[in-house]
């Protein structure tokens, strides 16, 4: 058995990591496999003599998502000043689009020119104009539902896909018929619920990486207190190893001015000098 841990691109929740999971997990030769949303990365323990990294990989390309070779460490990732500047343009122009498409319901002050009782088409077609510029902006969404639902791995951004692009076709239609002259079809138009469910999909996902970000600052500060390396006793006889080949029952030795590499039992203490046996 072997075990390697793979950096993930393309989670977006909860539903993104269990899918993948569950999908790792069915394939031979694969004995156990854990994703982590947050660390975004996958732990998995394999059978070598059935598979490879290279394989590994190529399920979670089927899966619908992307391997980035091997996790080394995690990055915190800001966001950007362009991410701020472009989440802040497009929250005003949300509040355009709801102004202009609802304004009328509860009679606010709608200029005549995209009055949709007087100008149907200038209206209807301003709205367009505003959706496909959320189309965009939400193309990562679009794309990751659609890939997620051709794996059979559907997830929120699926759901998310199937109701932005059903009520903007239906509103493509209401477009055609008031260009017909049926402008009865002004009031059945649903471009801006379009527009509204990606906006506030991306405000969630803003949201959730500042979370993710301070979780991950807390993270990165418990690791730089935890040593690399520690110095365990085998028959009597001293040996450098890495933490994760630390077994249950050995002897973990901290000297003076090192750090205690694991949780355990204090079996001999003479002064900074200790003597543990980790039971995990």
């Amino acid at each position: 058995m072997k075990k390697i841990i793979l950096s993930i691109e393309g989670m977006t929740c909860s539903a993104c990591s269990n899918g993948l999971e569950k999908y790792l997990n069915k394939q031979n030769g694969i004995i156990n496999a854990s994703v982590n949303l947050v660390m975004a990365n996958a732990s998995i323990d394999y059978d070598e003599n059935i598979l490879n990294q290279e394989k590994l990989e190529k399920y979670i390309k089927q899966a619908g998502f992307t391997s980035l070779g091997i996790f080394k460490e995690f990055k915190i990732q800001k966001q950007s000043k362009k991410e701020k500047l472009e989440f802040i343009v497009f929250t005003i122009l949300a509040i355009i689009l709801m102004y202009i498409s609802m304004g009328h319901m509860i009679n606010m002050p709608i200029p005549q020119i995209l009055n949709p009782h007087h100008n149907p088409i200038i209206y209807t077609s301003t709205l367009l104009l505003i959706t496909i510029l959320f189309l965009i902006y939400g193309y990562d969404i679009l794309k990751n539902g659609y890939k997620n639902l051709i794996h059979k791995i559907p997830n929120m951004d699926t759901l998310v896909t199937i109701g932005v692009v059903s009520s903007f076709l239906y509103s493509l239609y209401g477009m055609y018929m008031i260009l017909k002259g049926n402008n009865n079809y002004t009031m059945d138009l649903y471009f801006e619920s379009s527009a509204v469910v990606i906006y506030f999909i991306k405000l969630g996902r803003y949201l959730d990486r500042i979370s993710k970000d301070k979780t991950k600052e807390a993270i990165q500060k418990l690791v730089e207190i935890t040593p690399n390396q520690a110095t365990i006793e085998i028959n009597g006889v001293e040996k450098t190893v890495t933490l994760d080949e630390i077994k249950k029952g050995n002897i973990v030795i901290a000297k003076p001015g090192e750090k205690i590499a694991v949780d355990g039992e204090i079996i001999e203490r003479k002064g900074t000098f200790r003597r543990i046996i980790y039971n995990r």
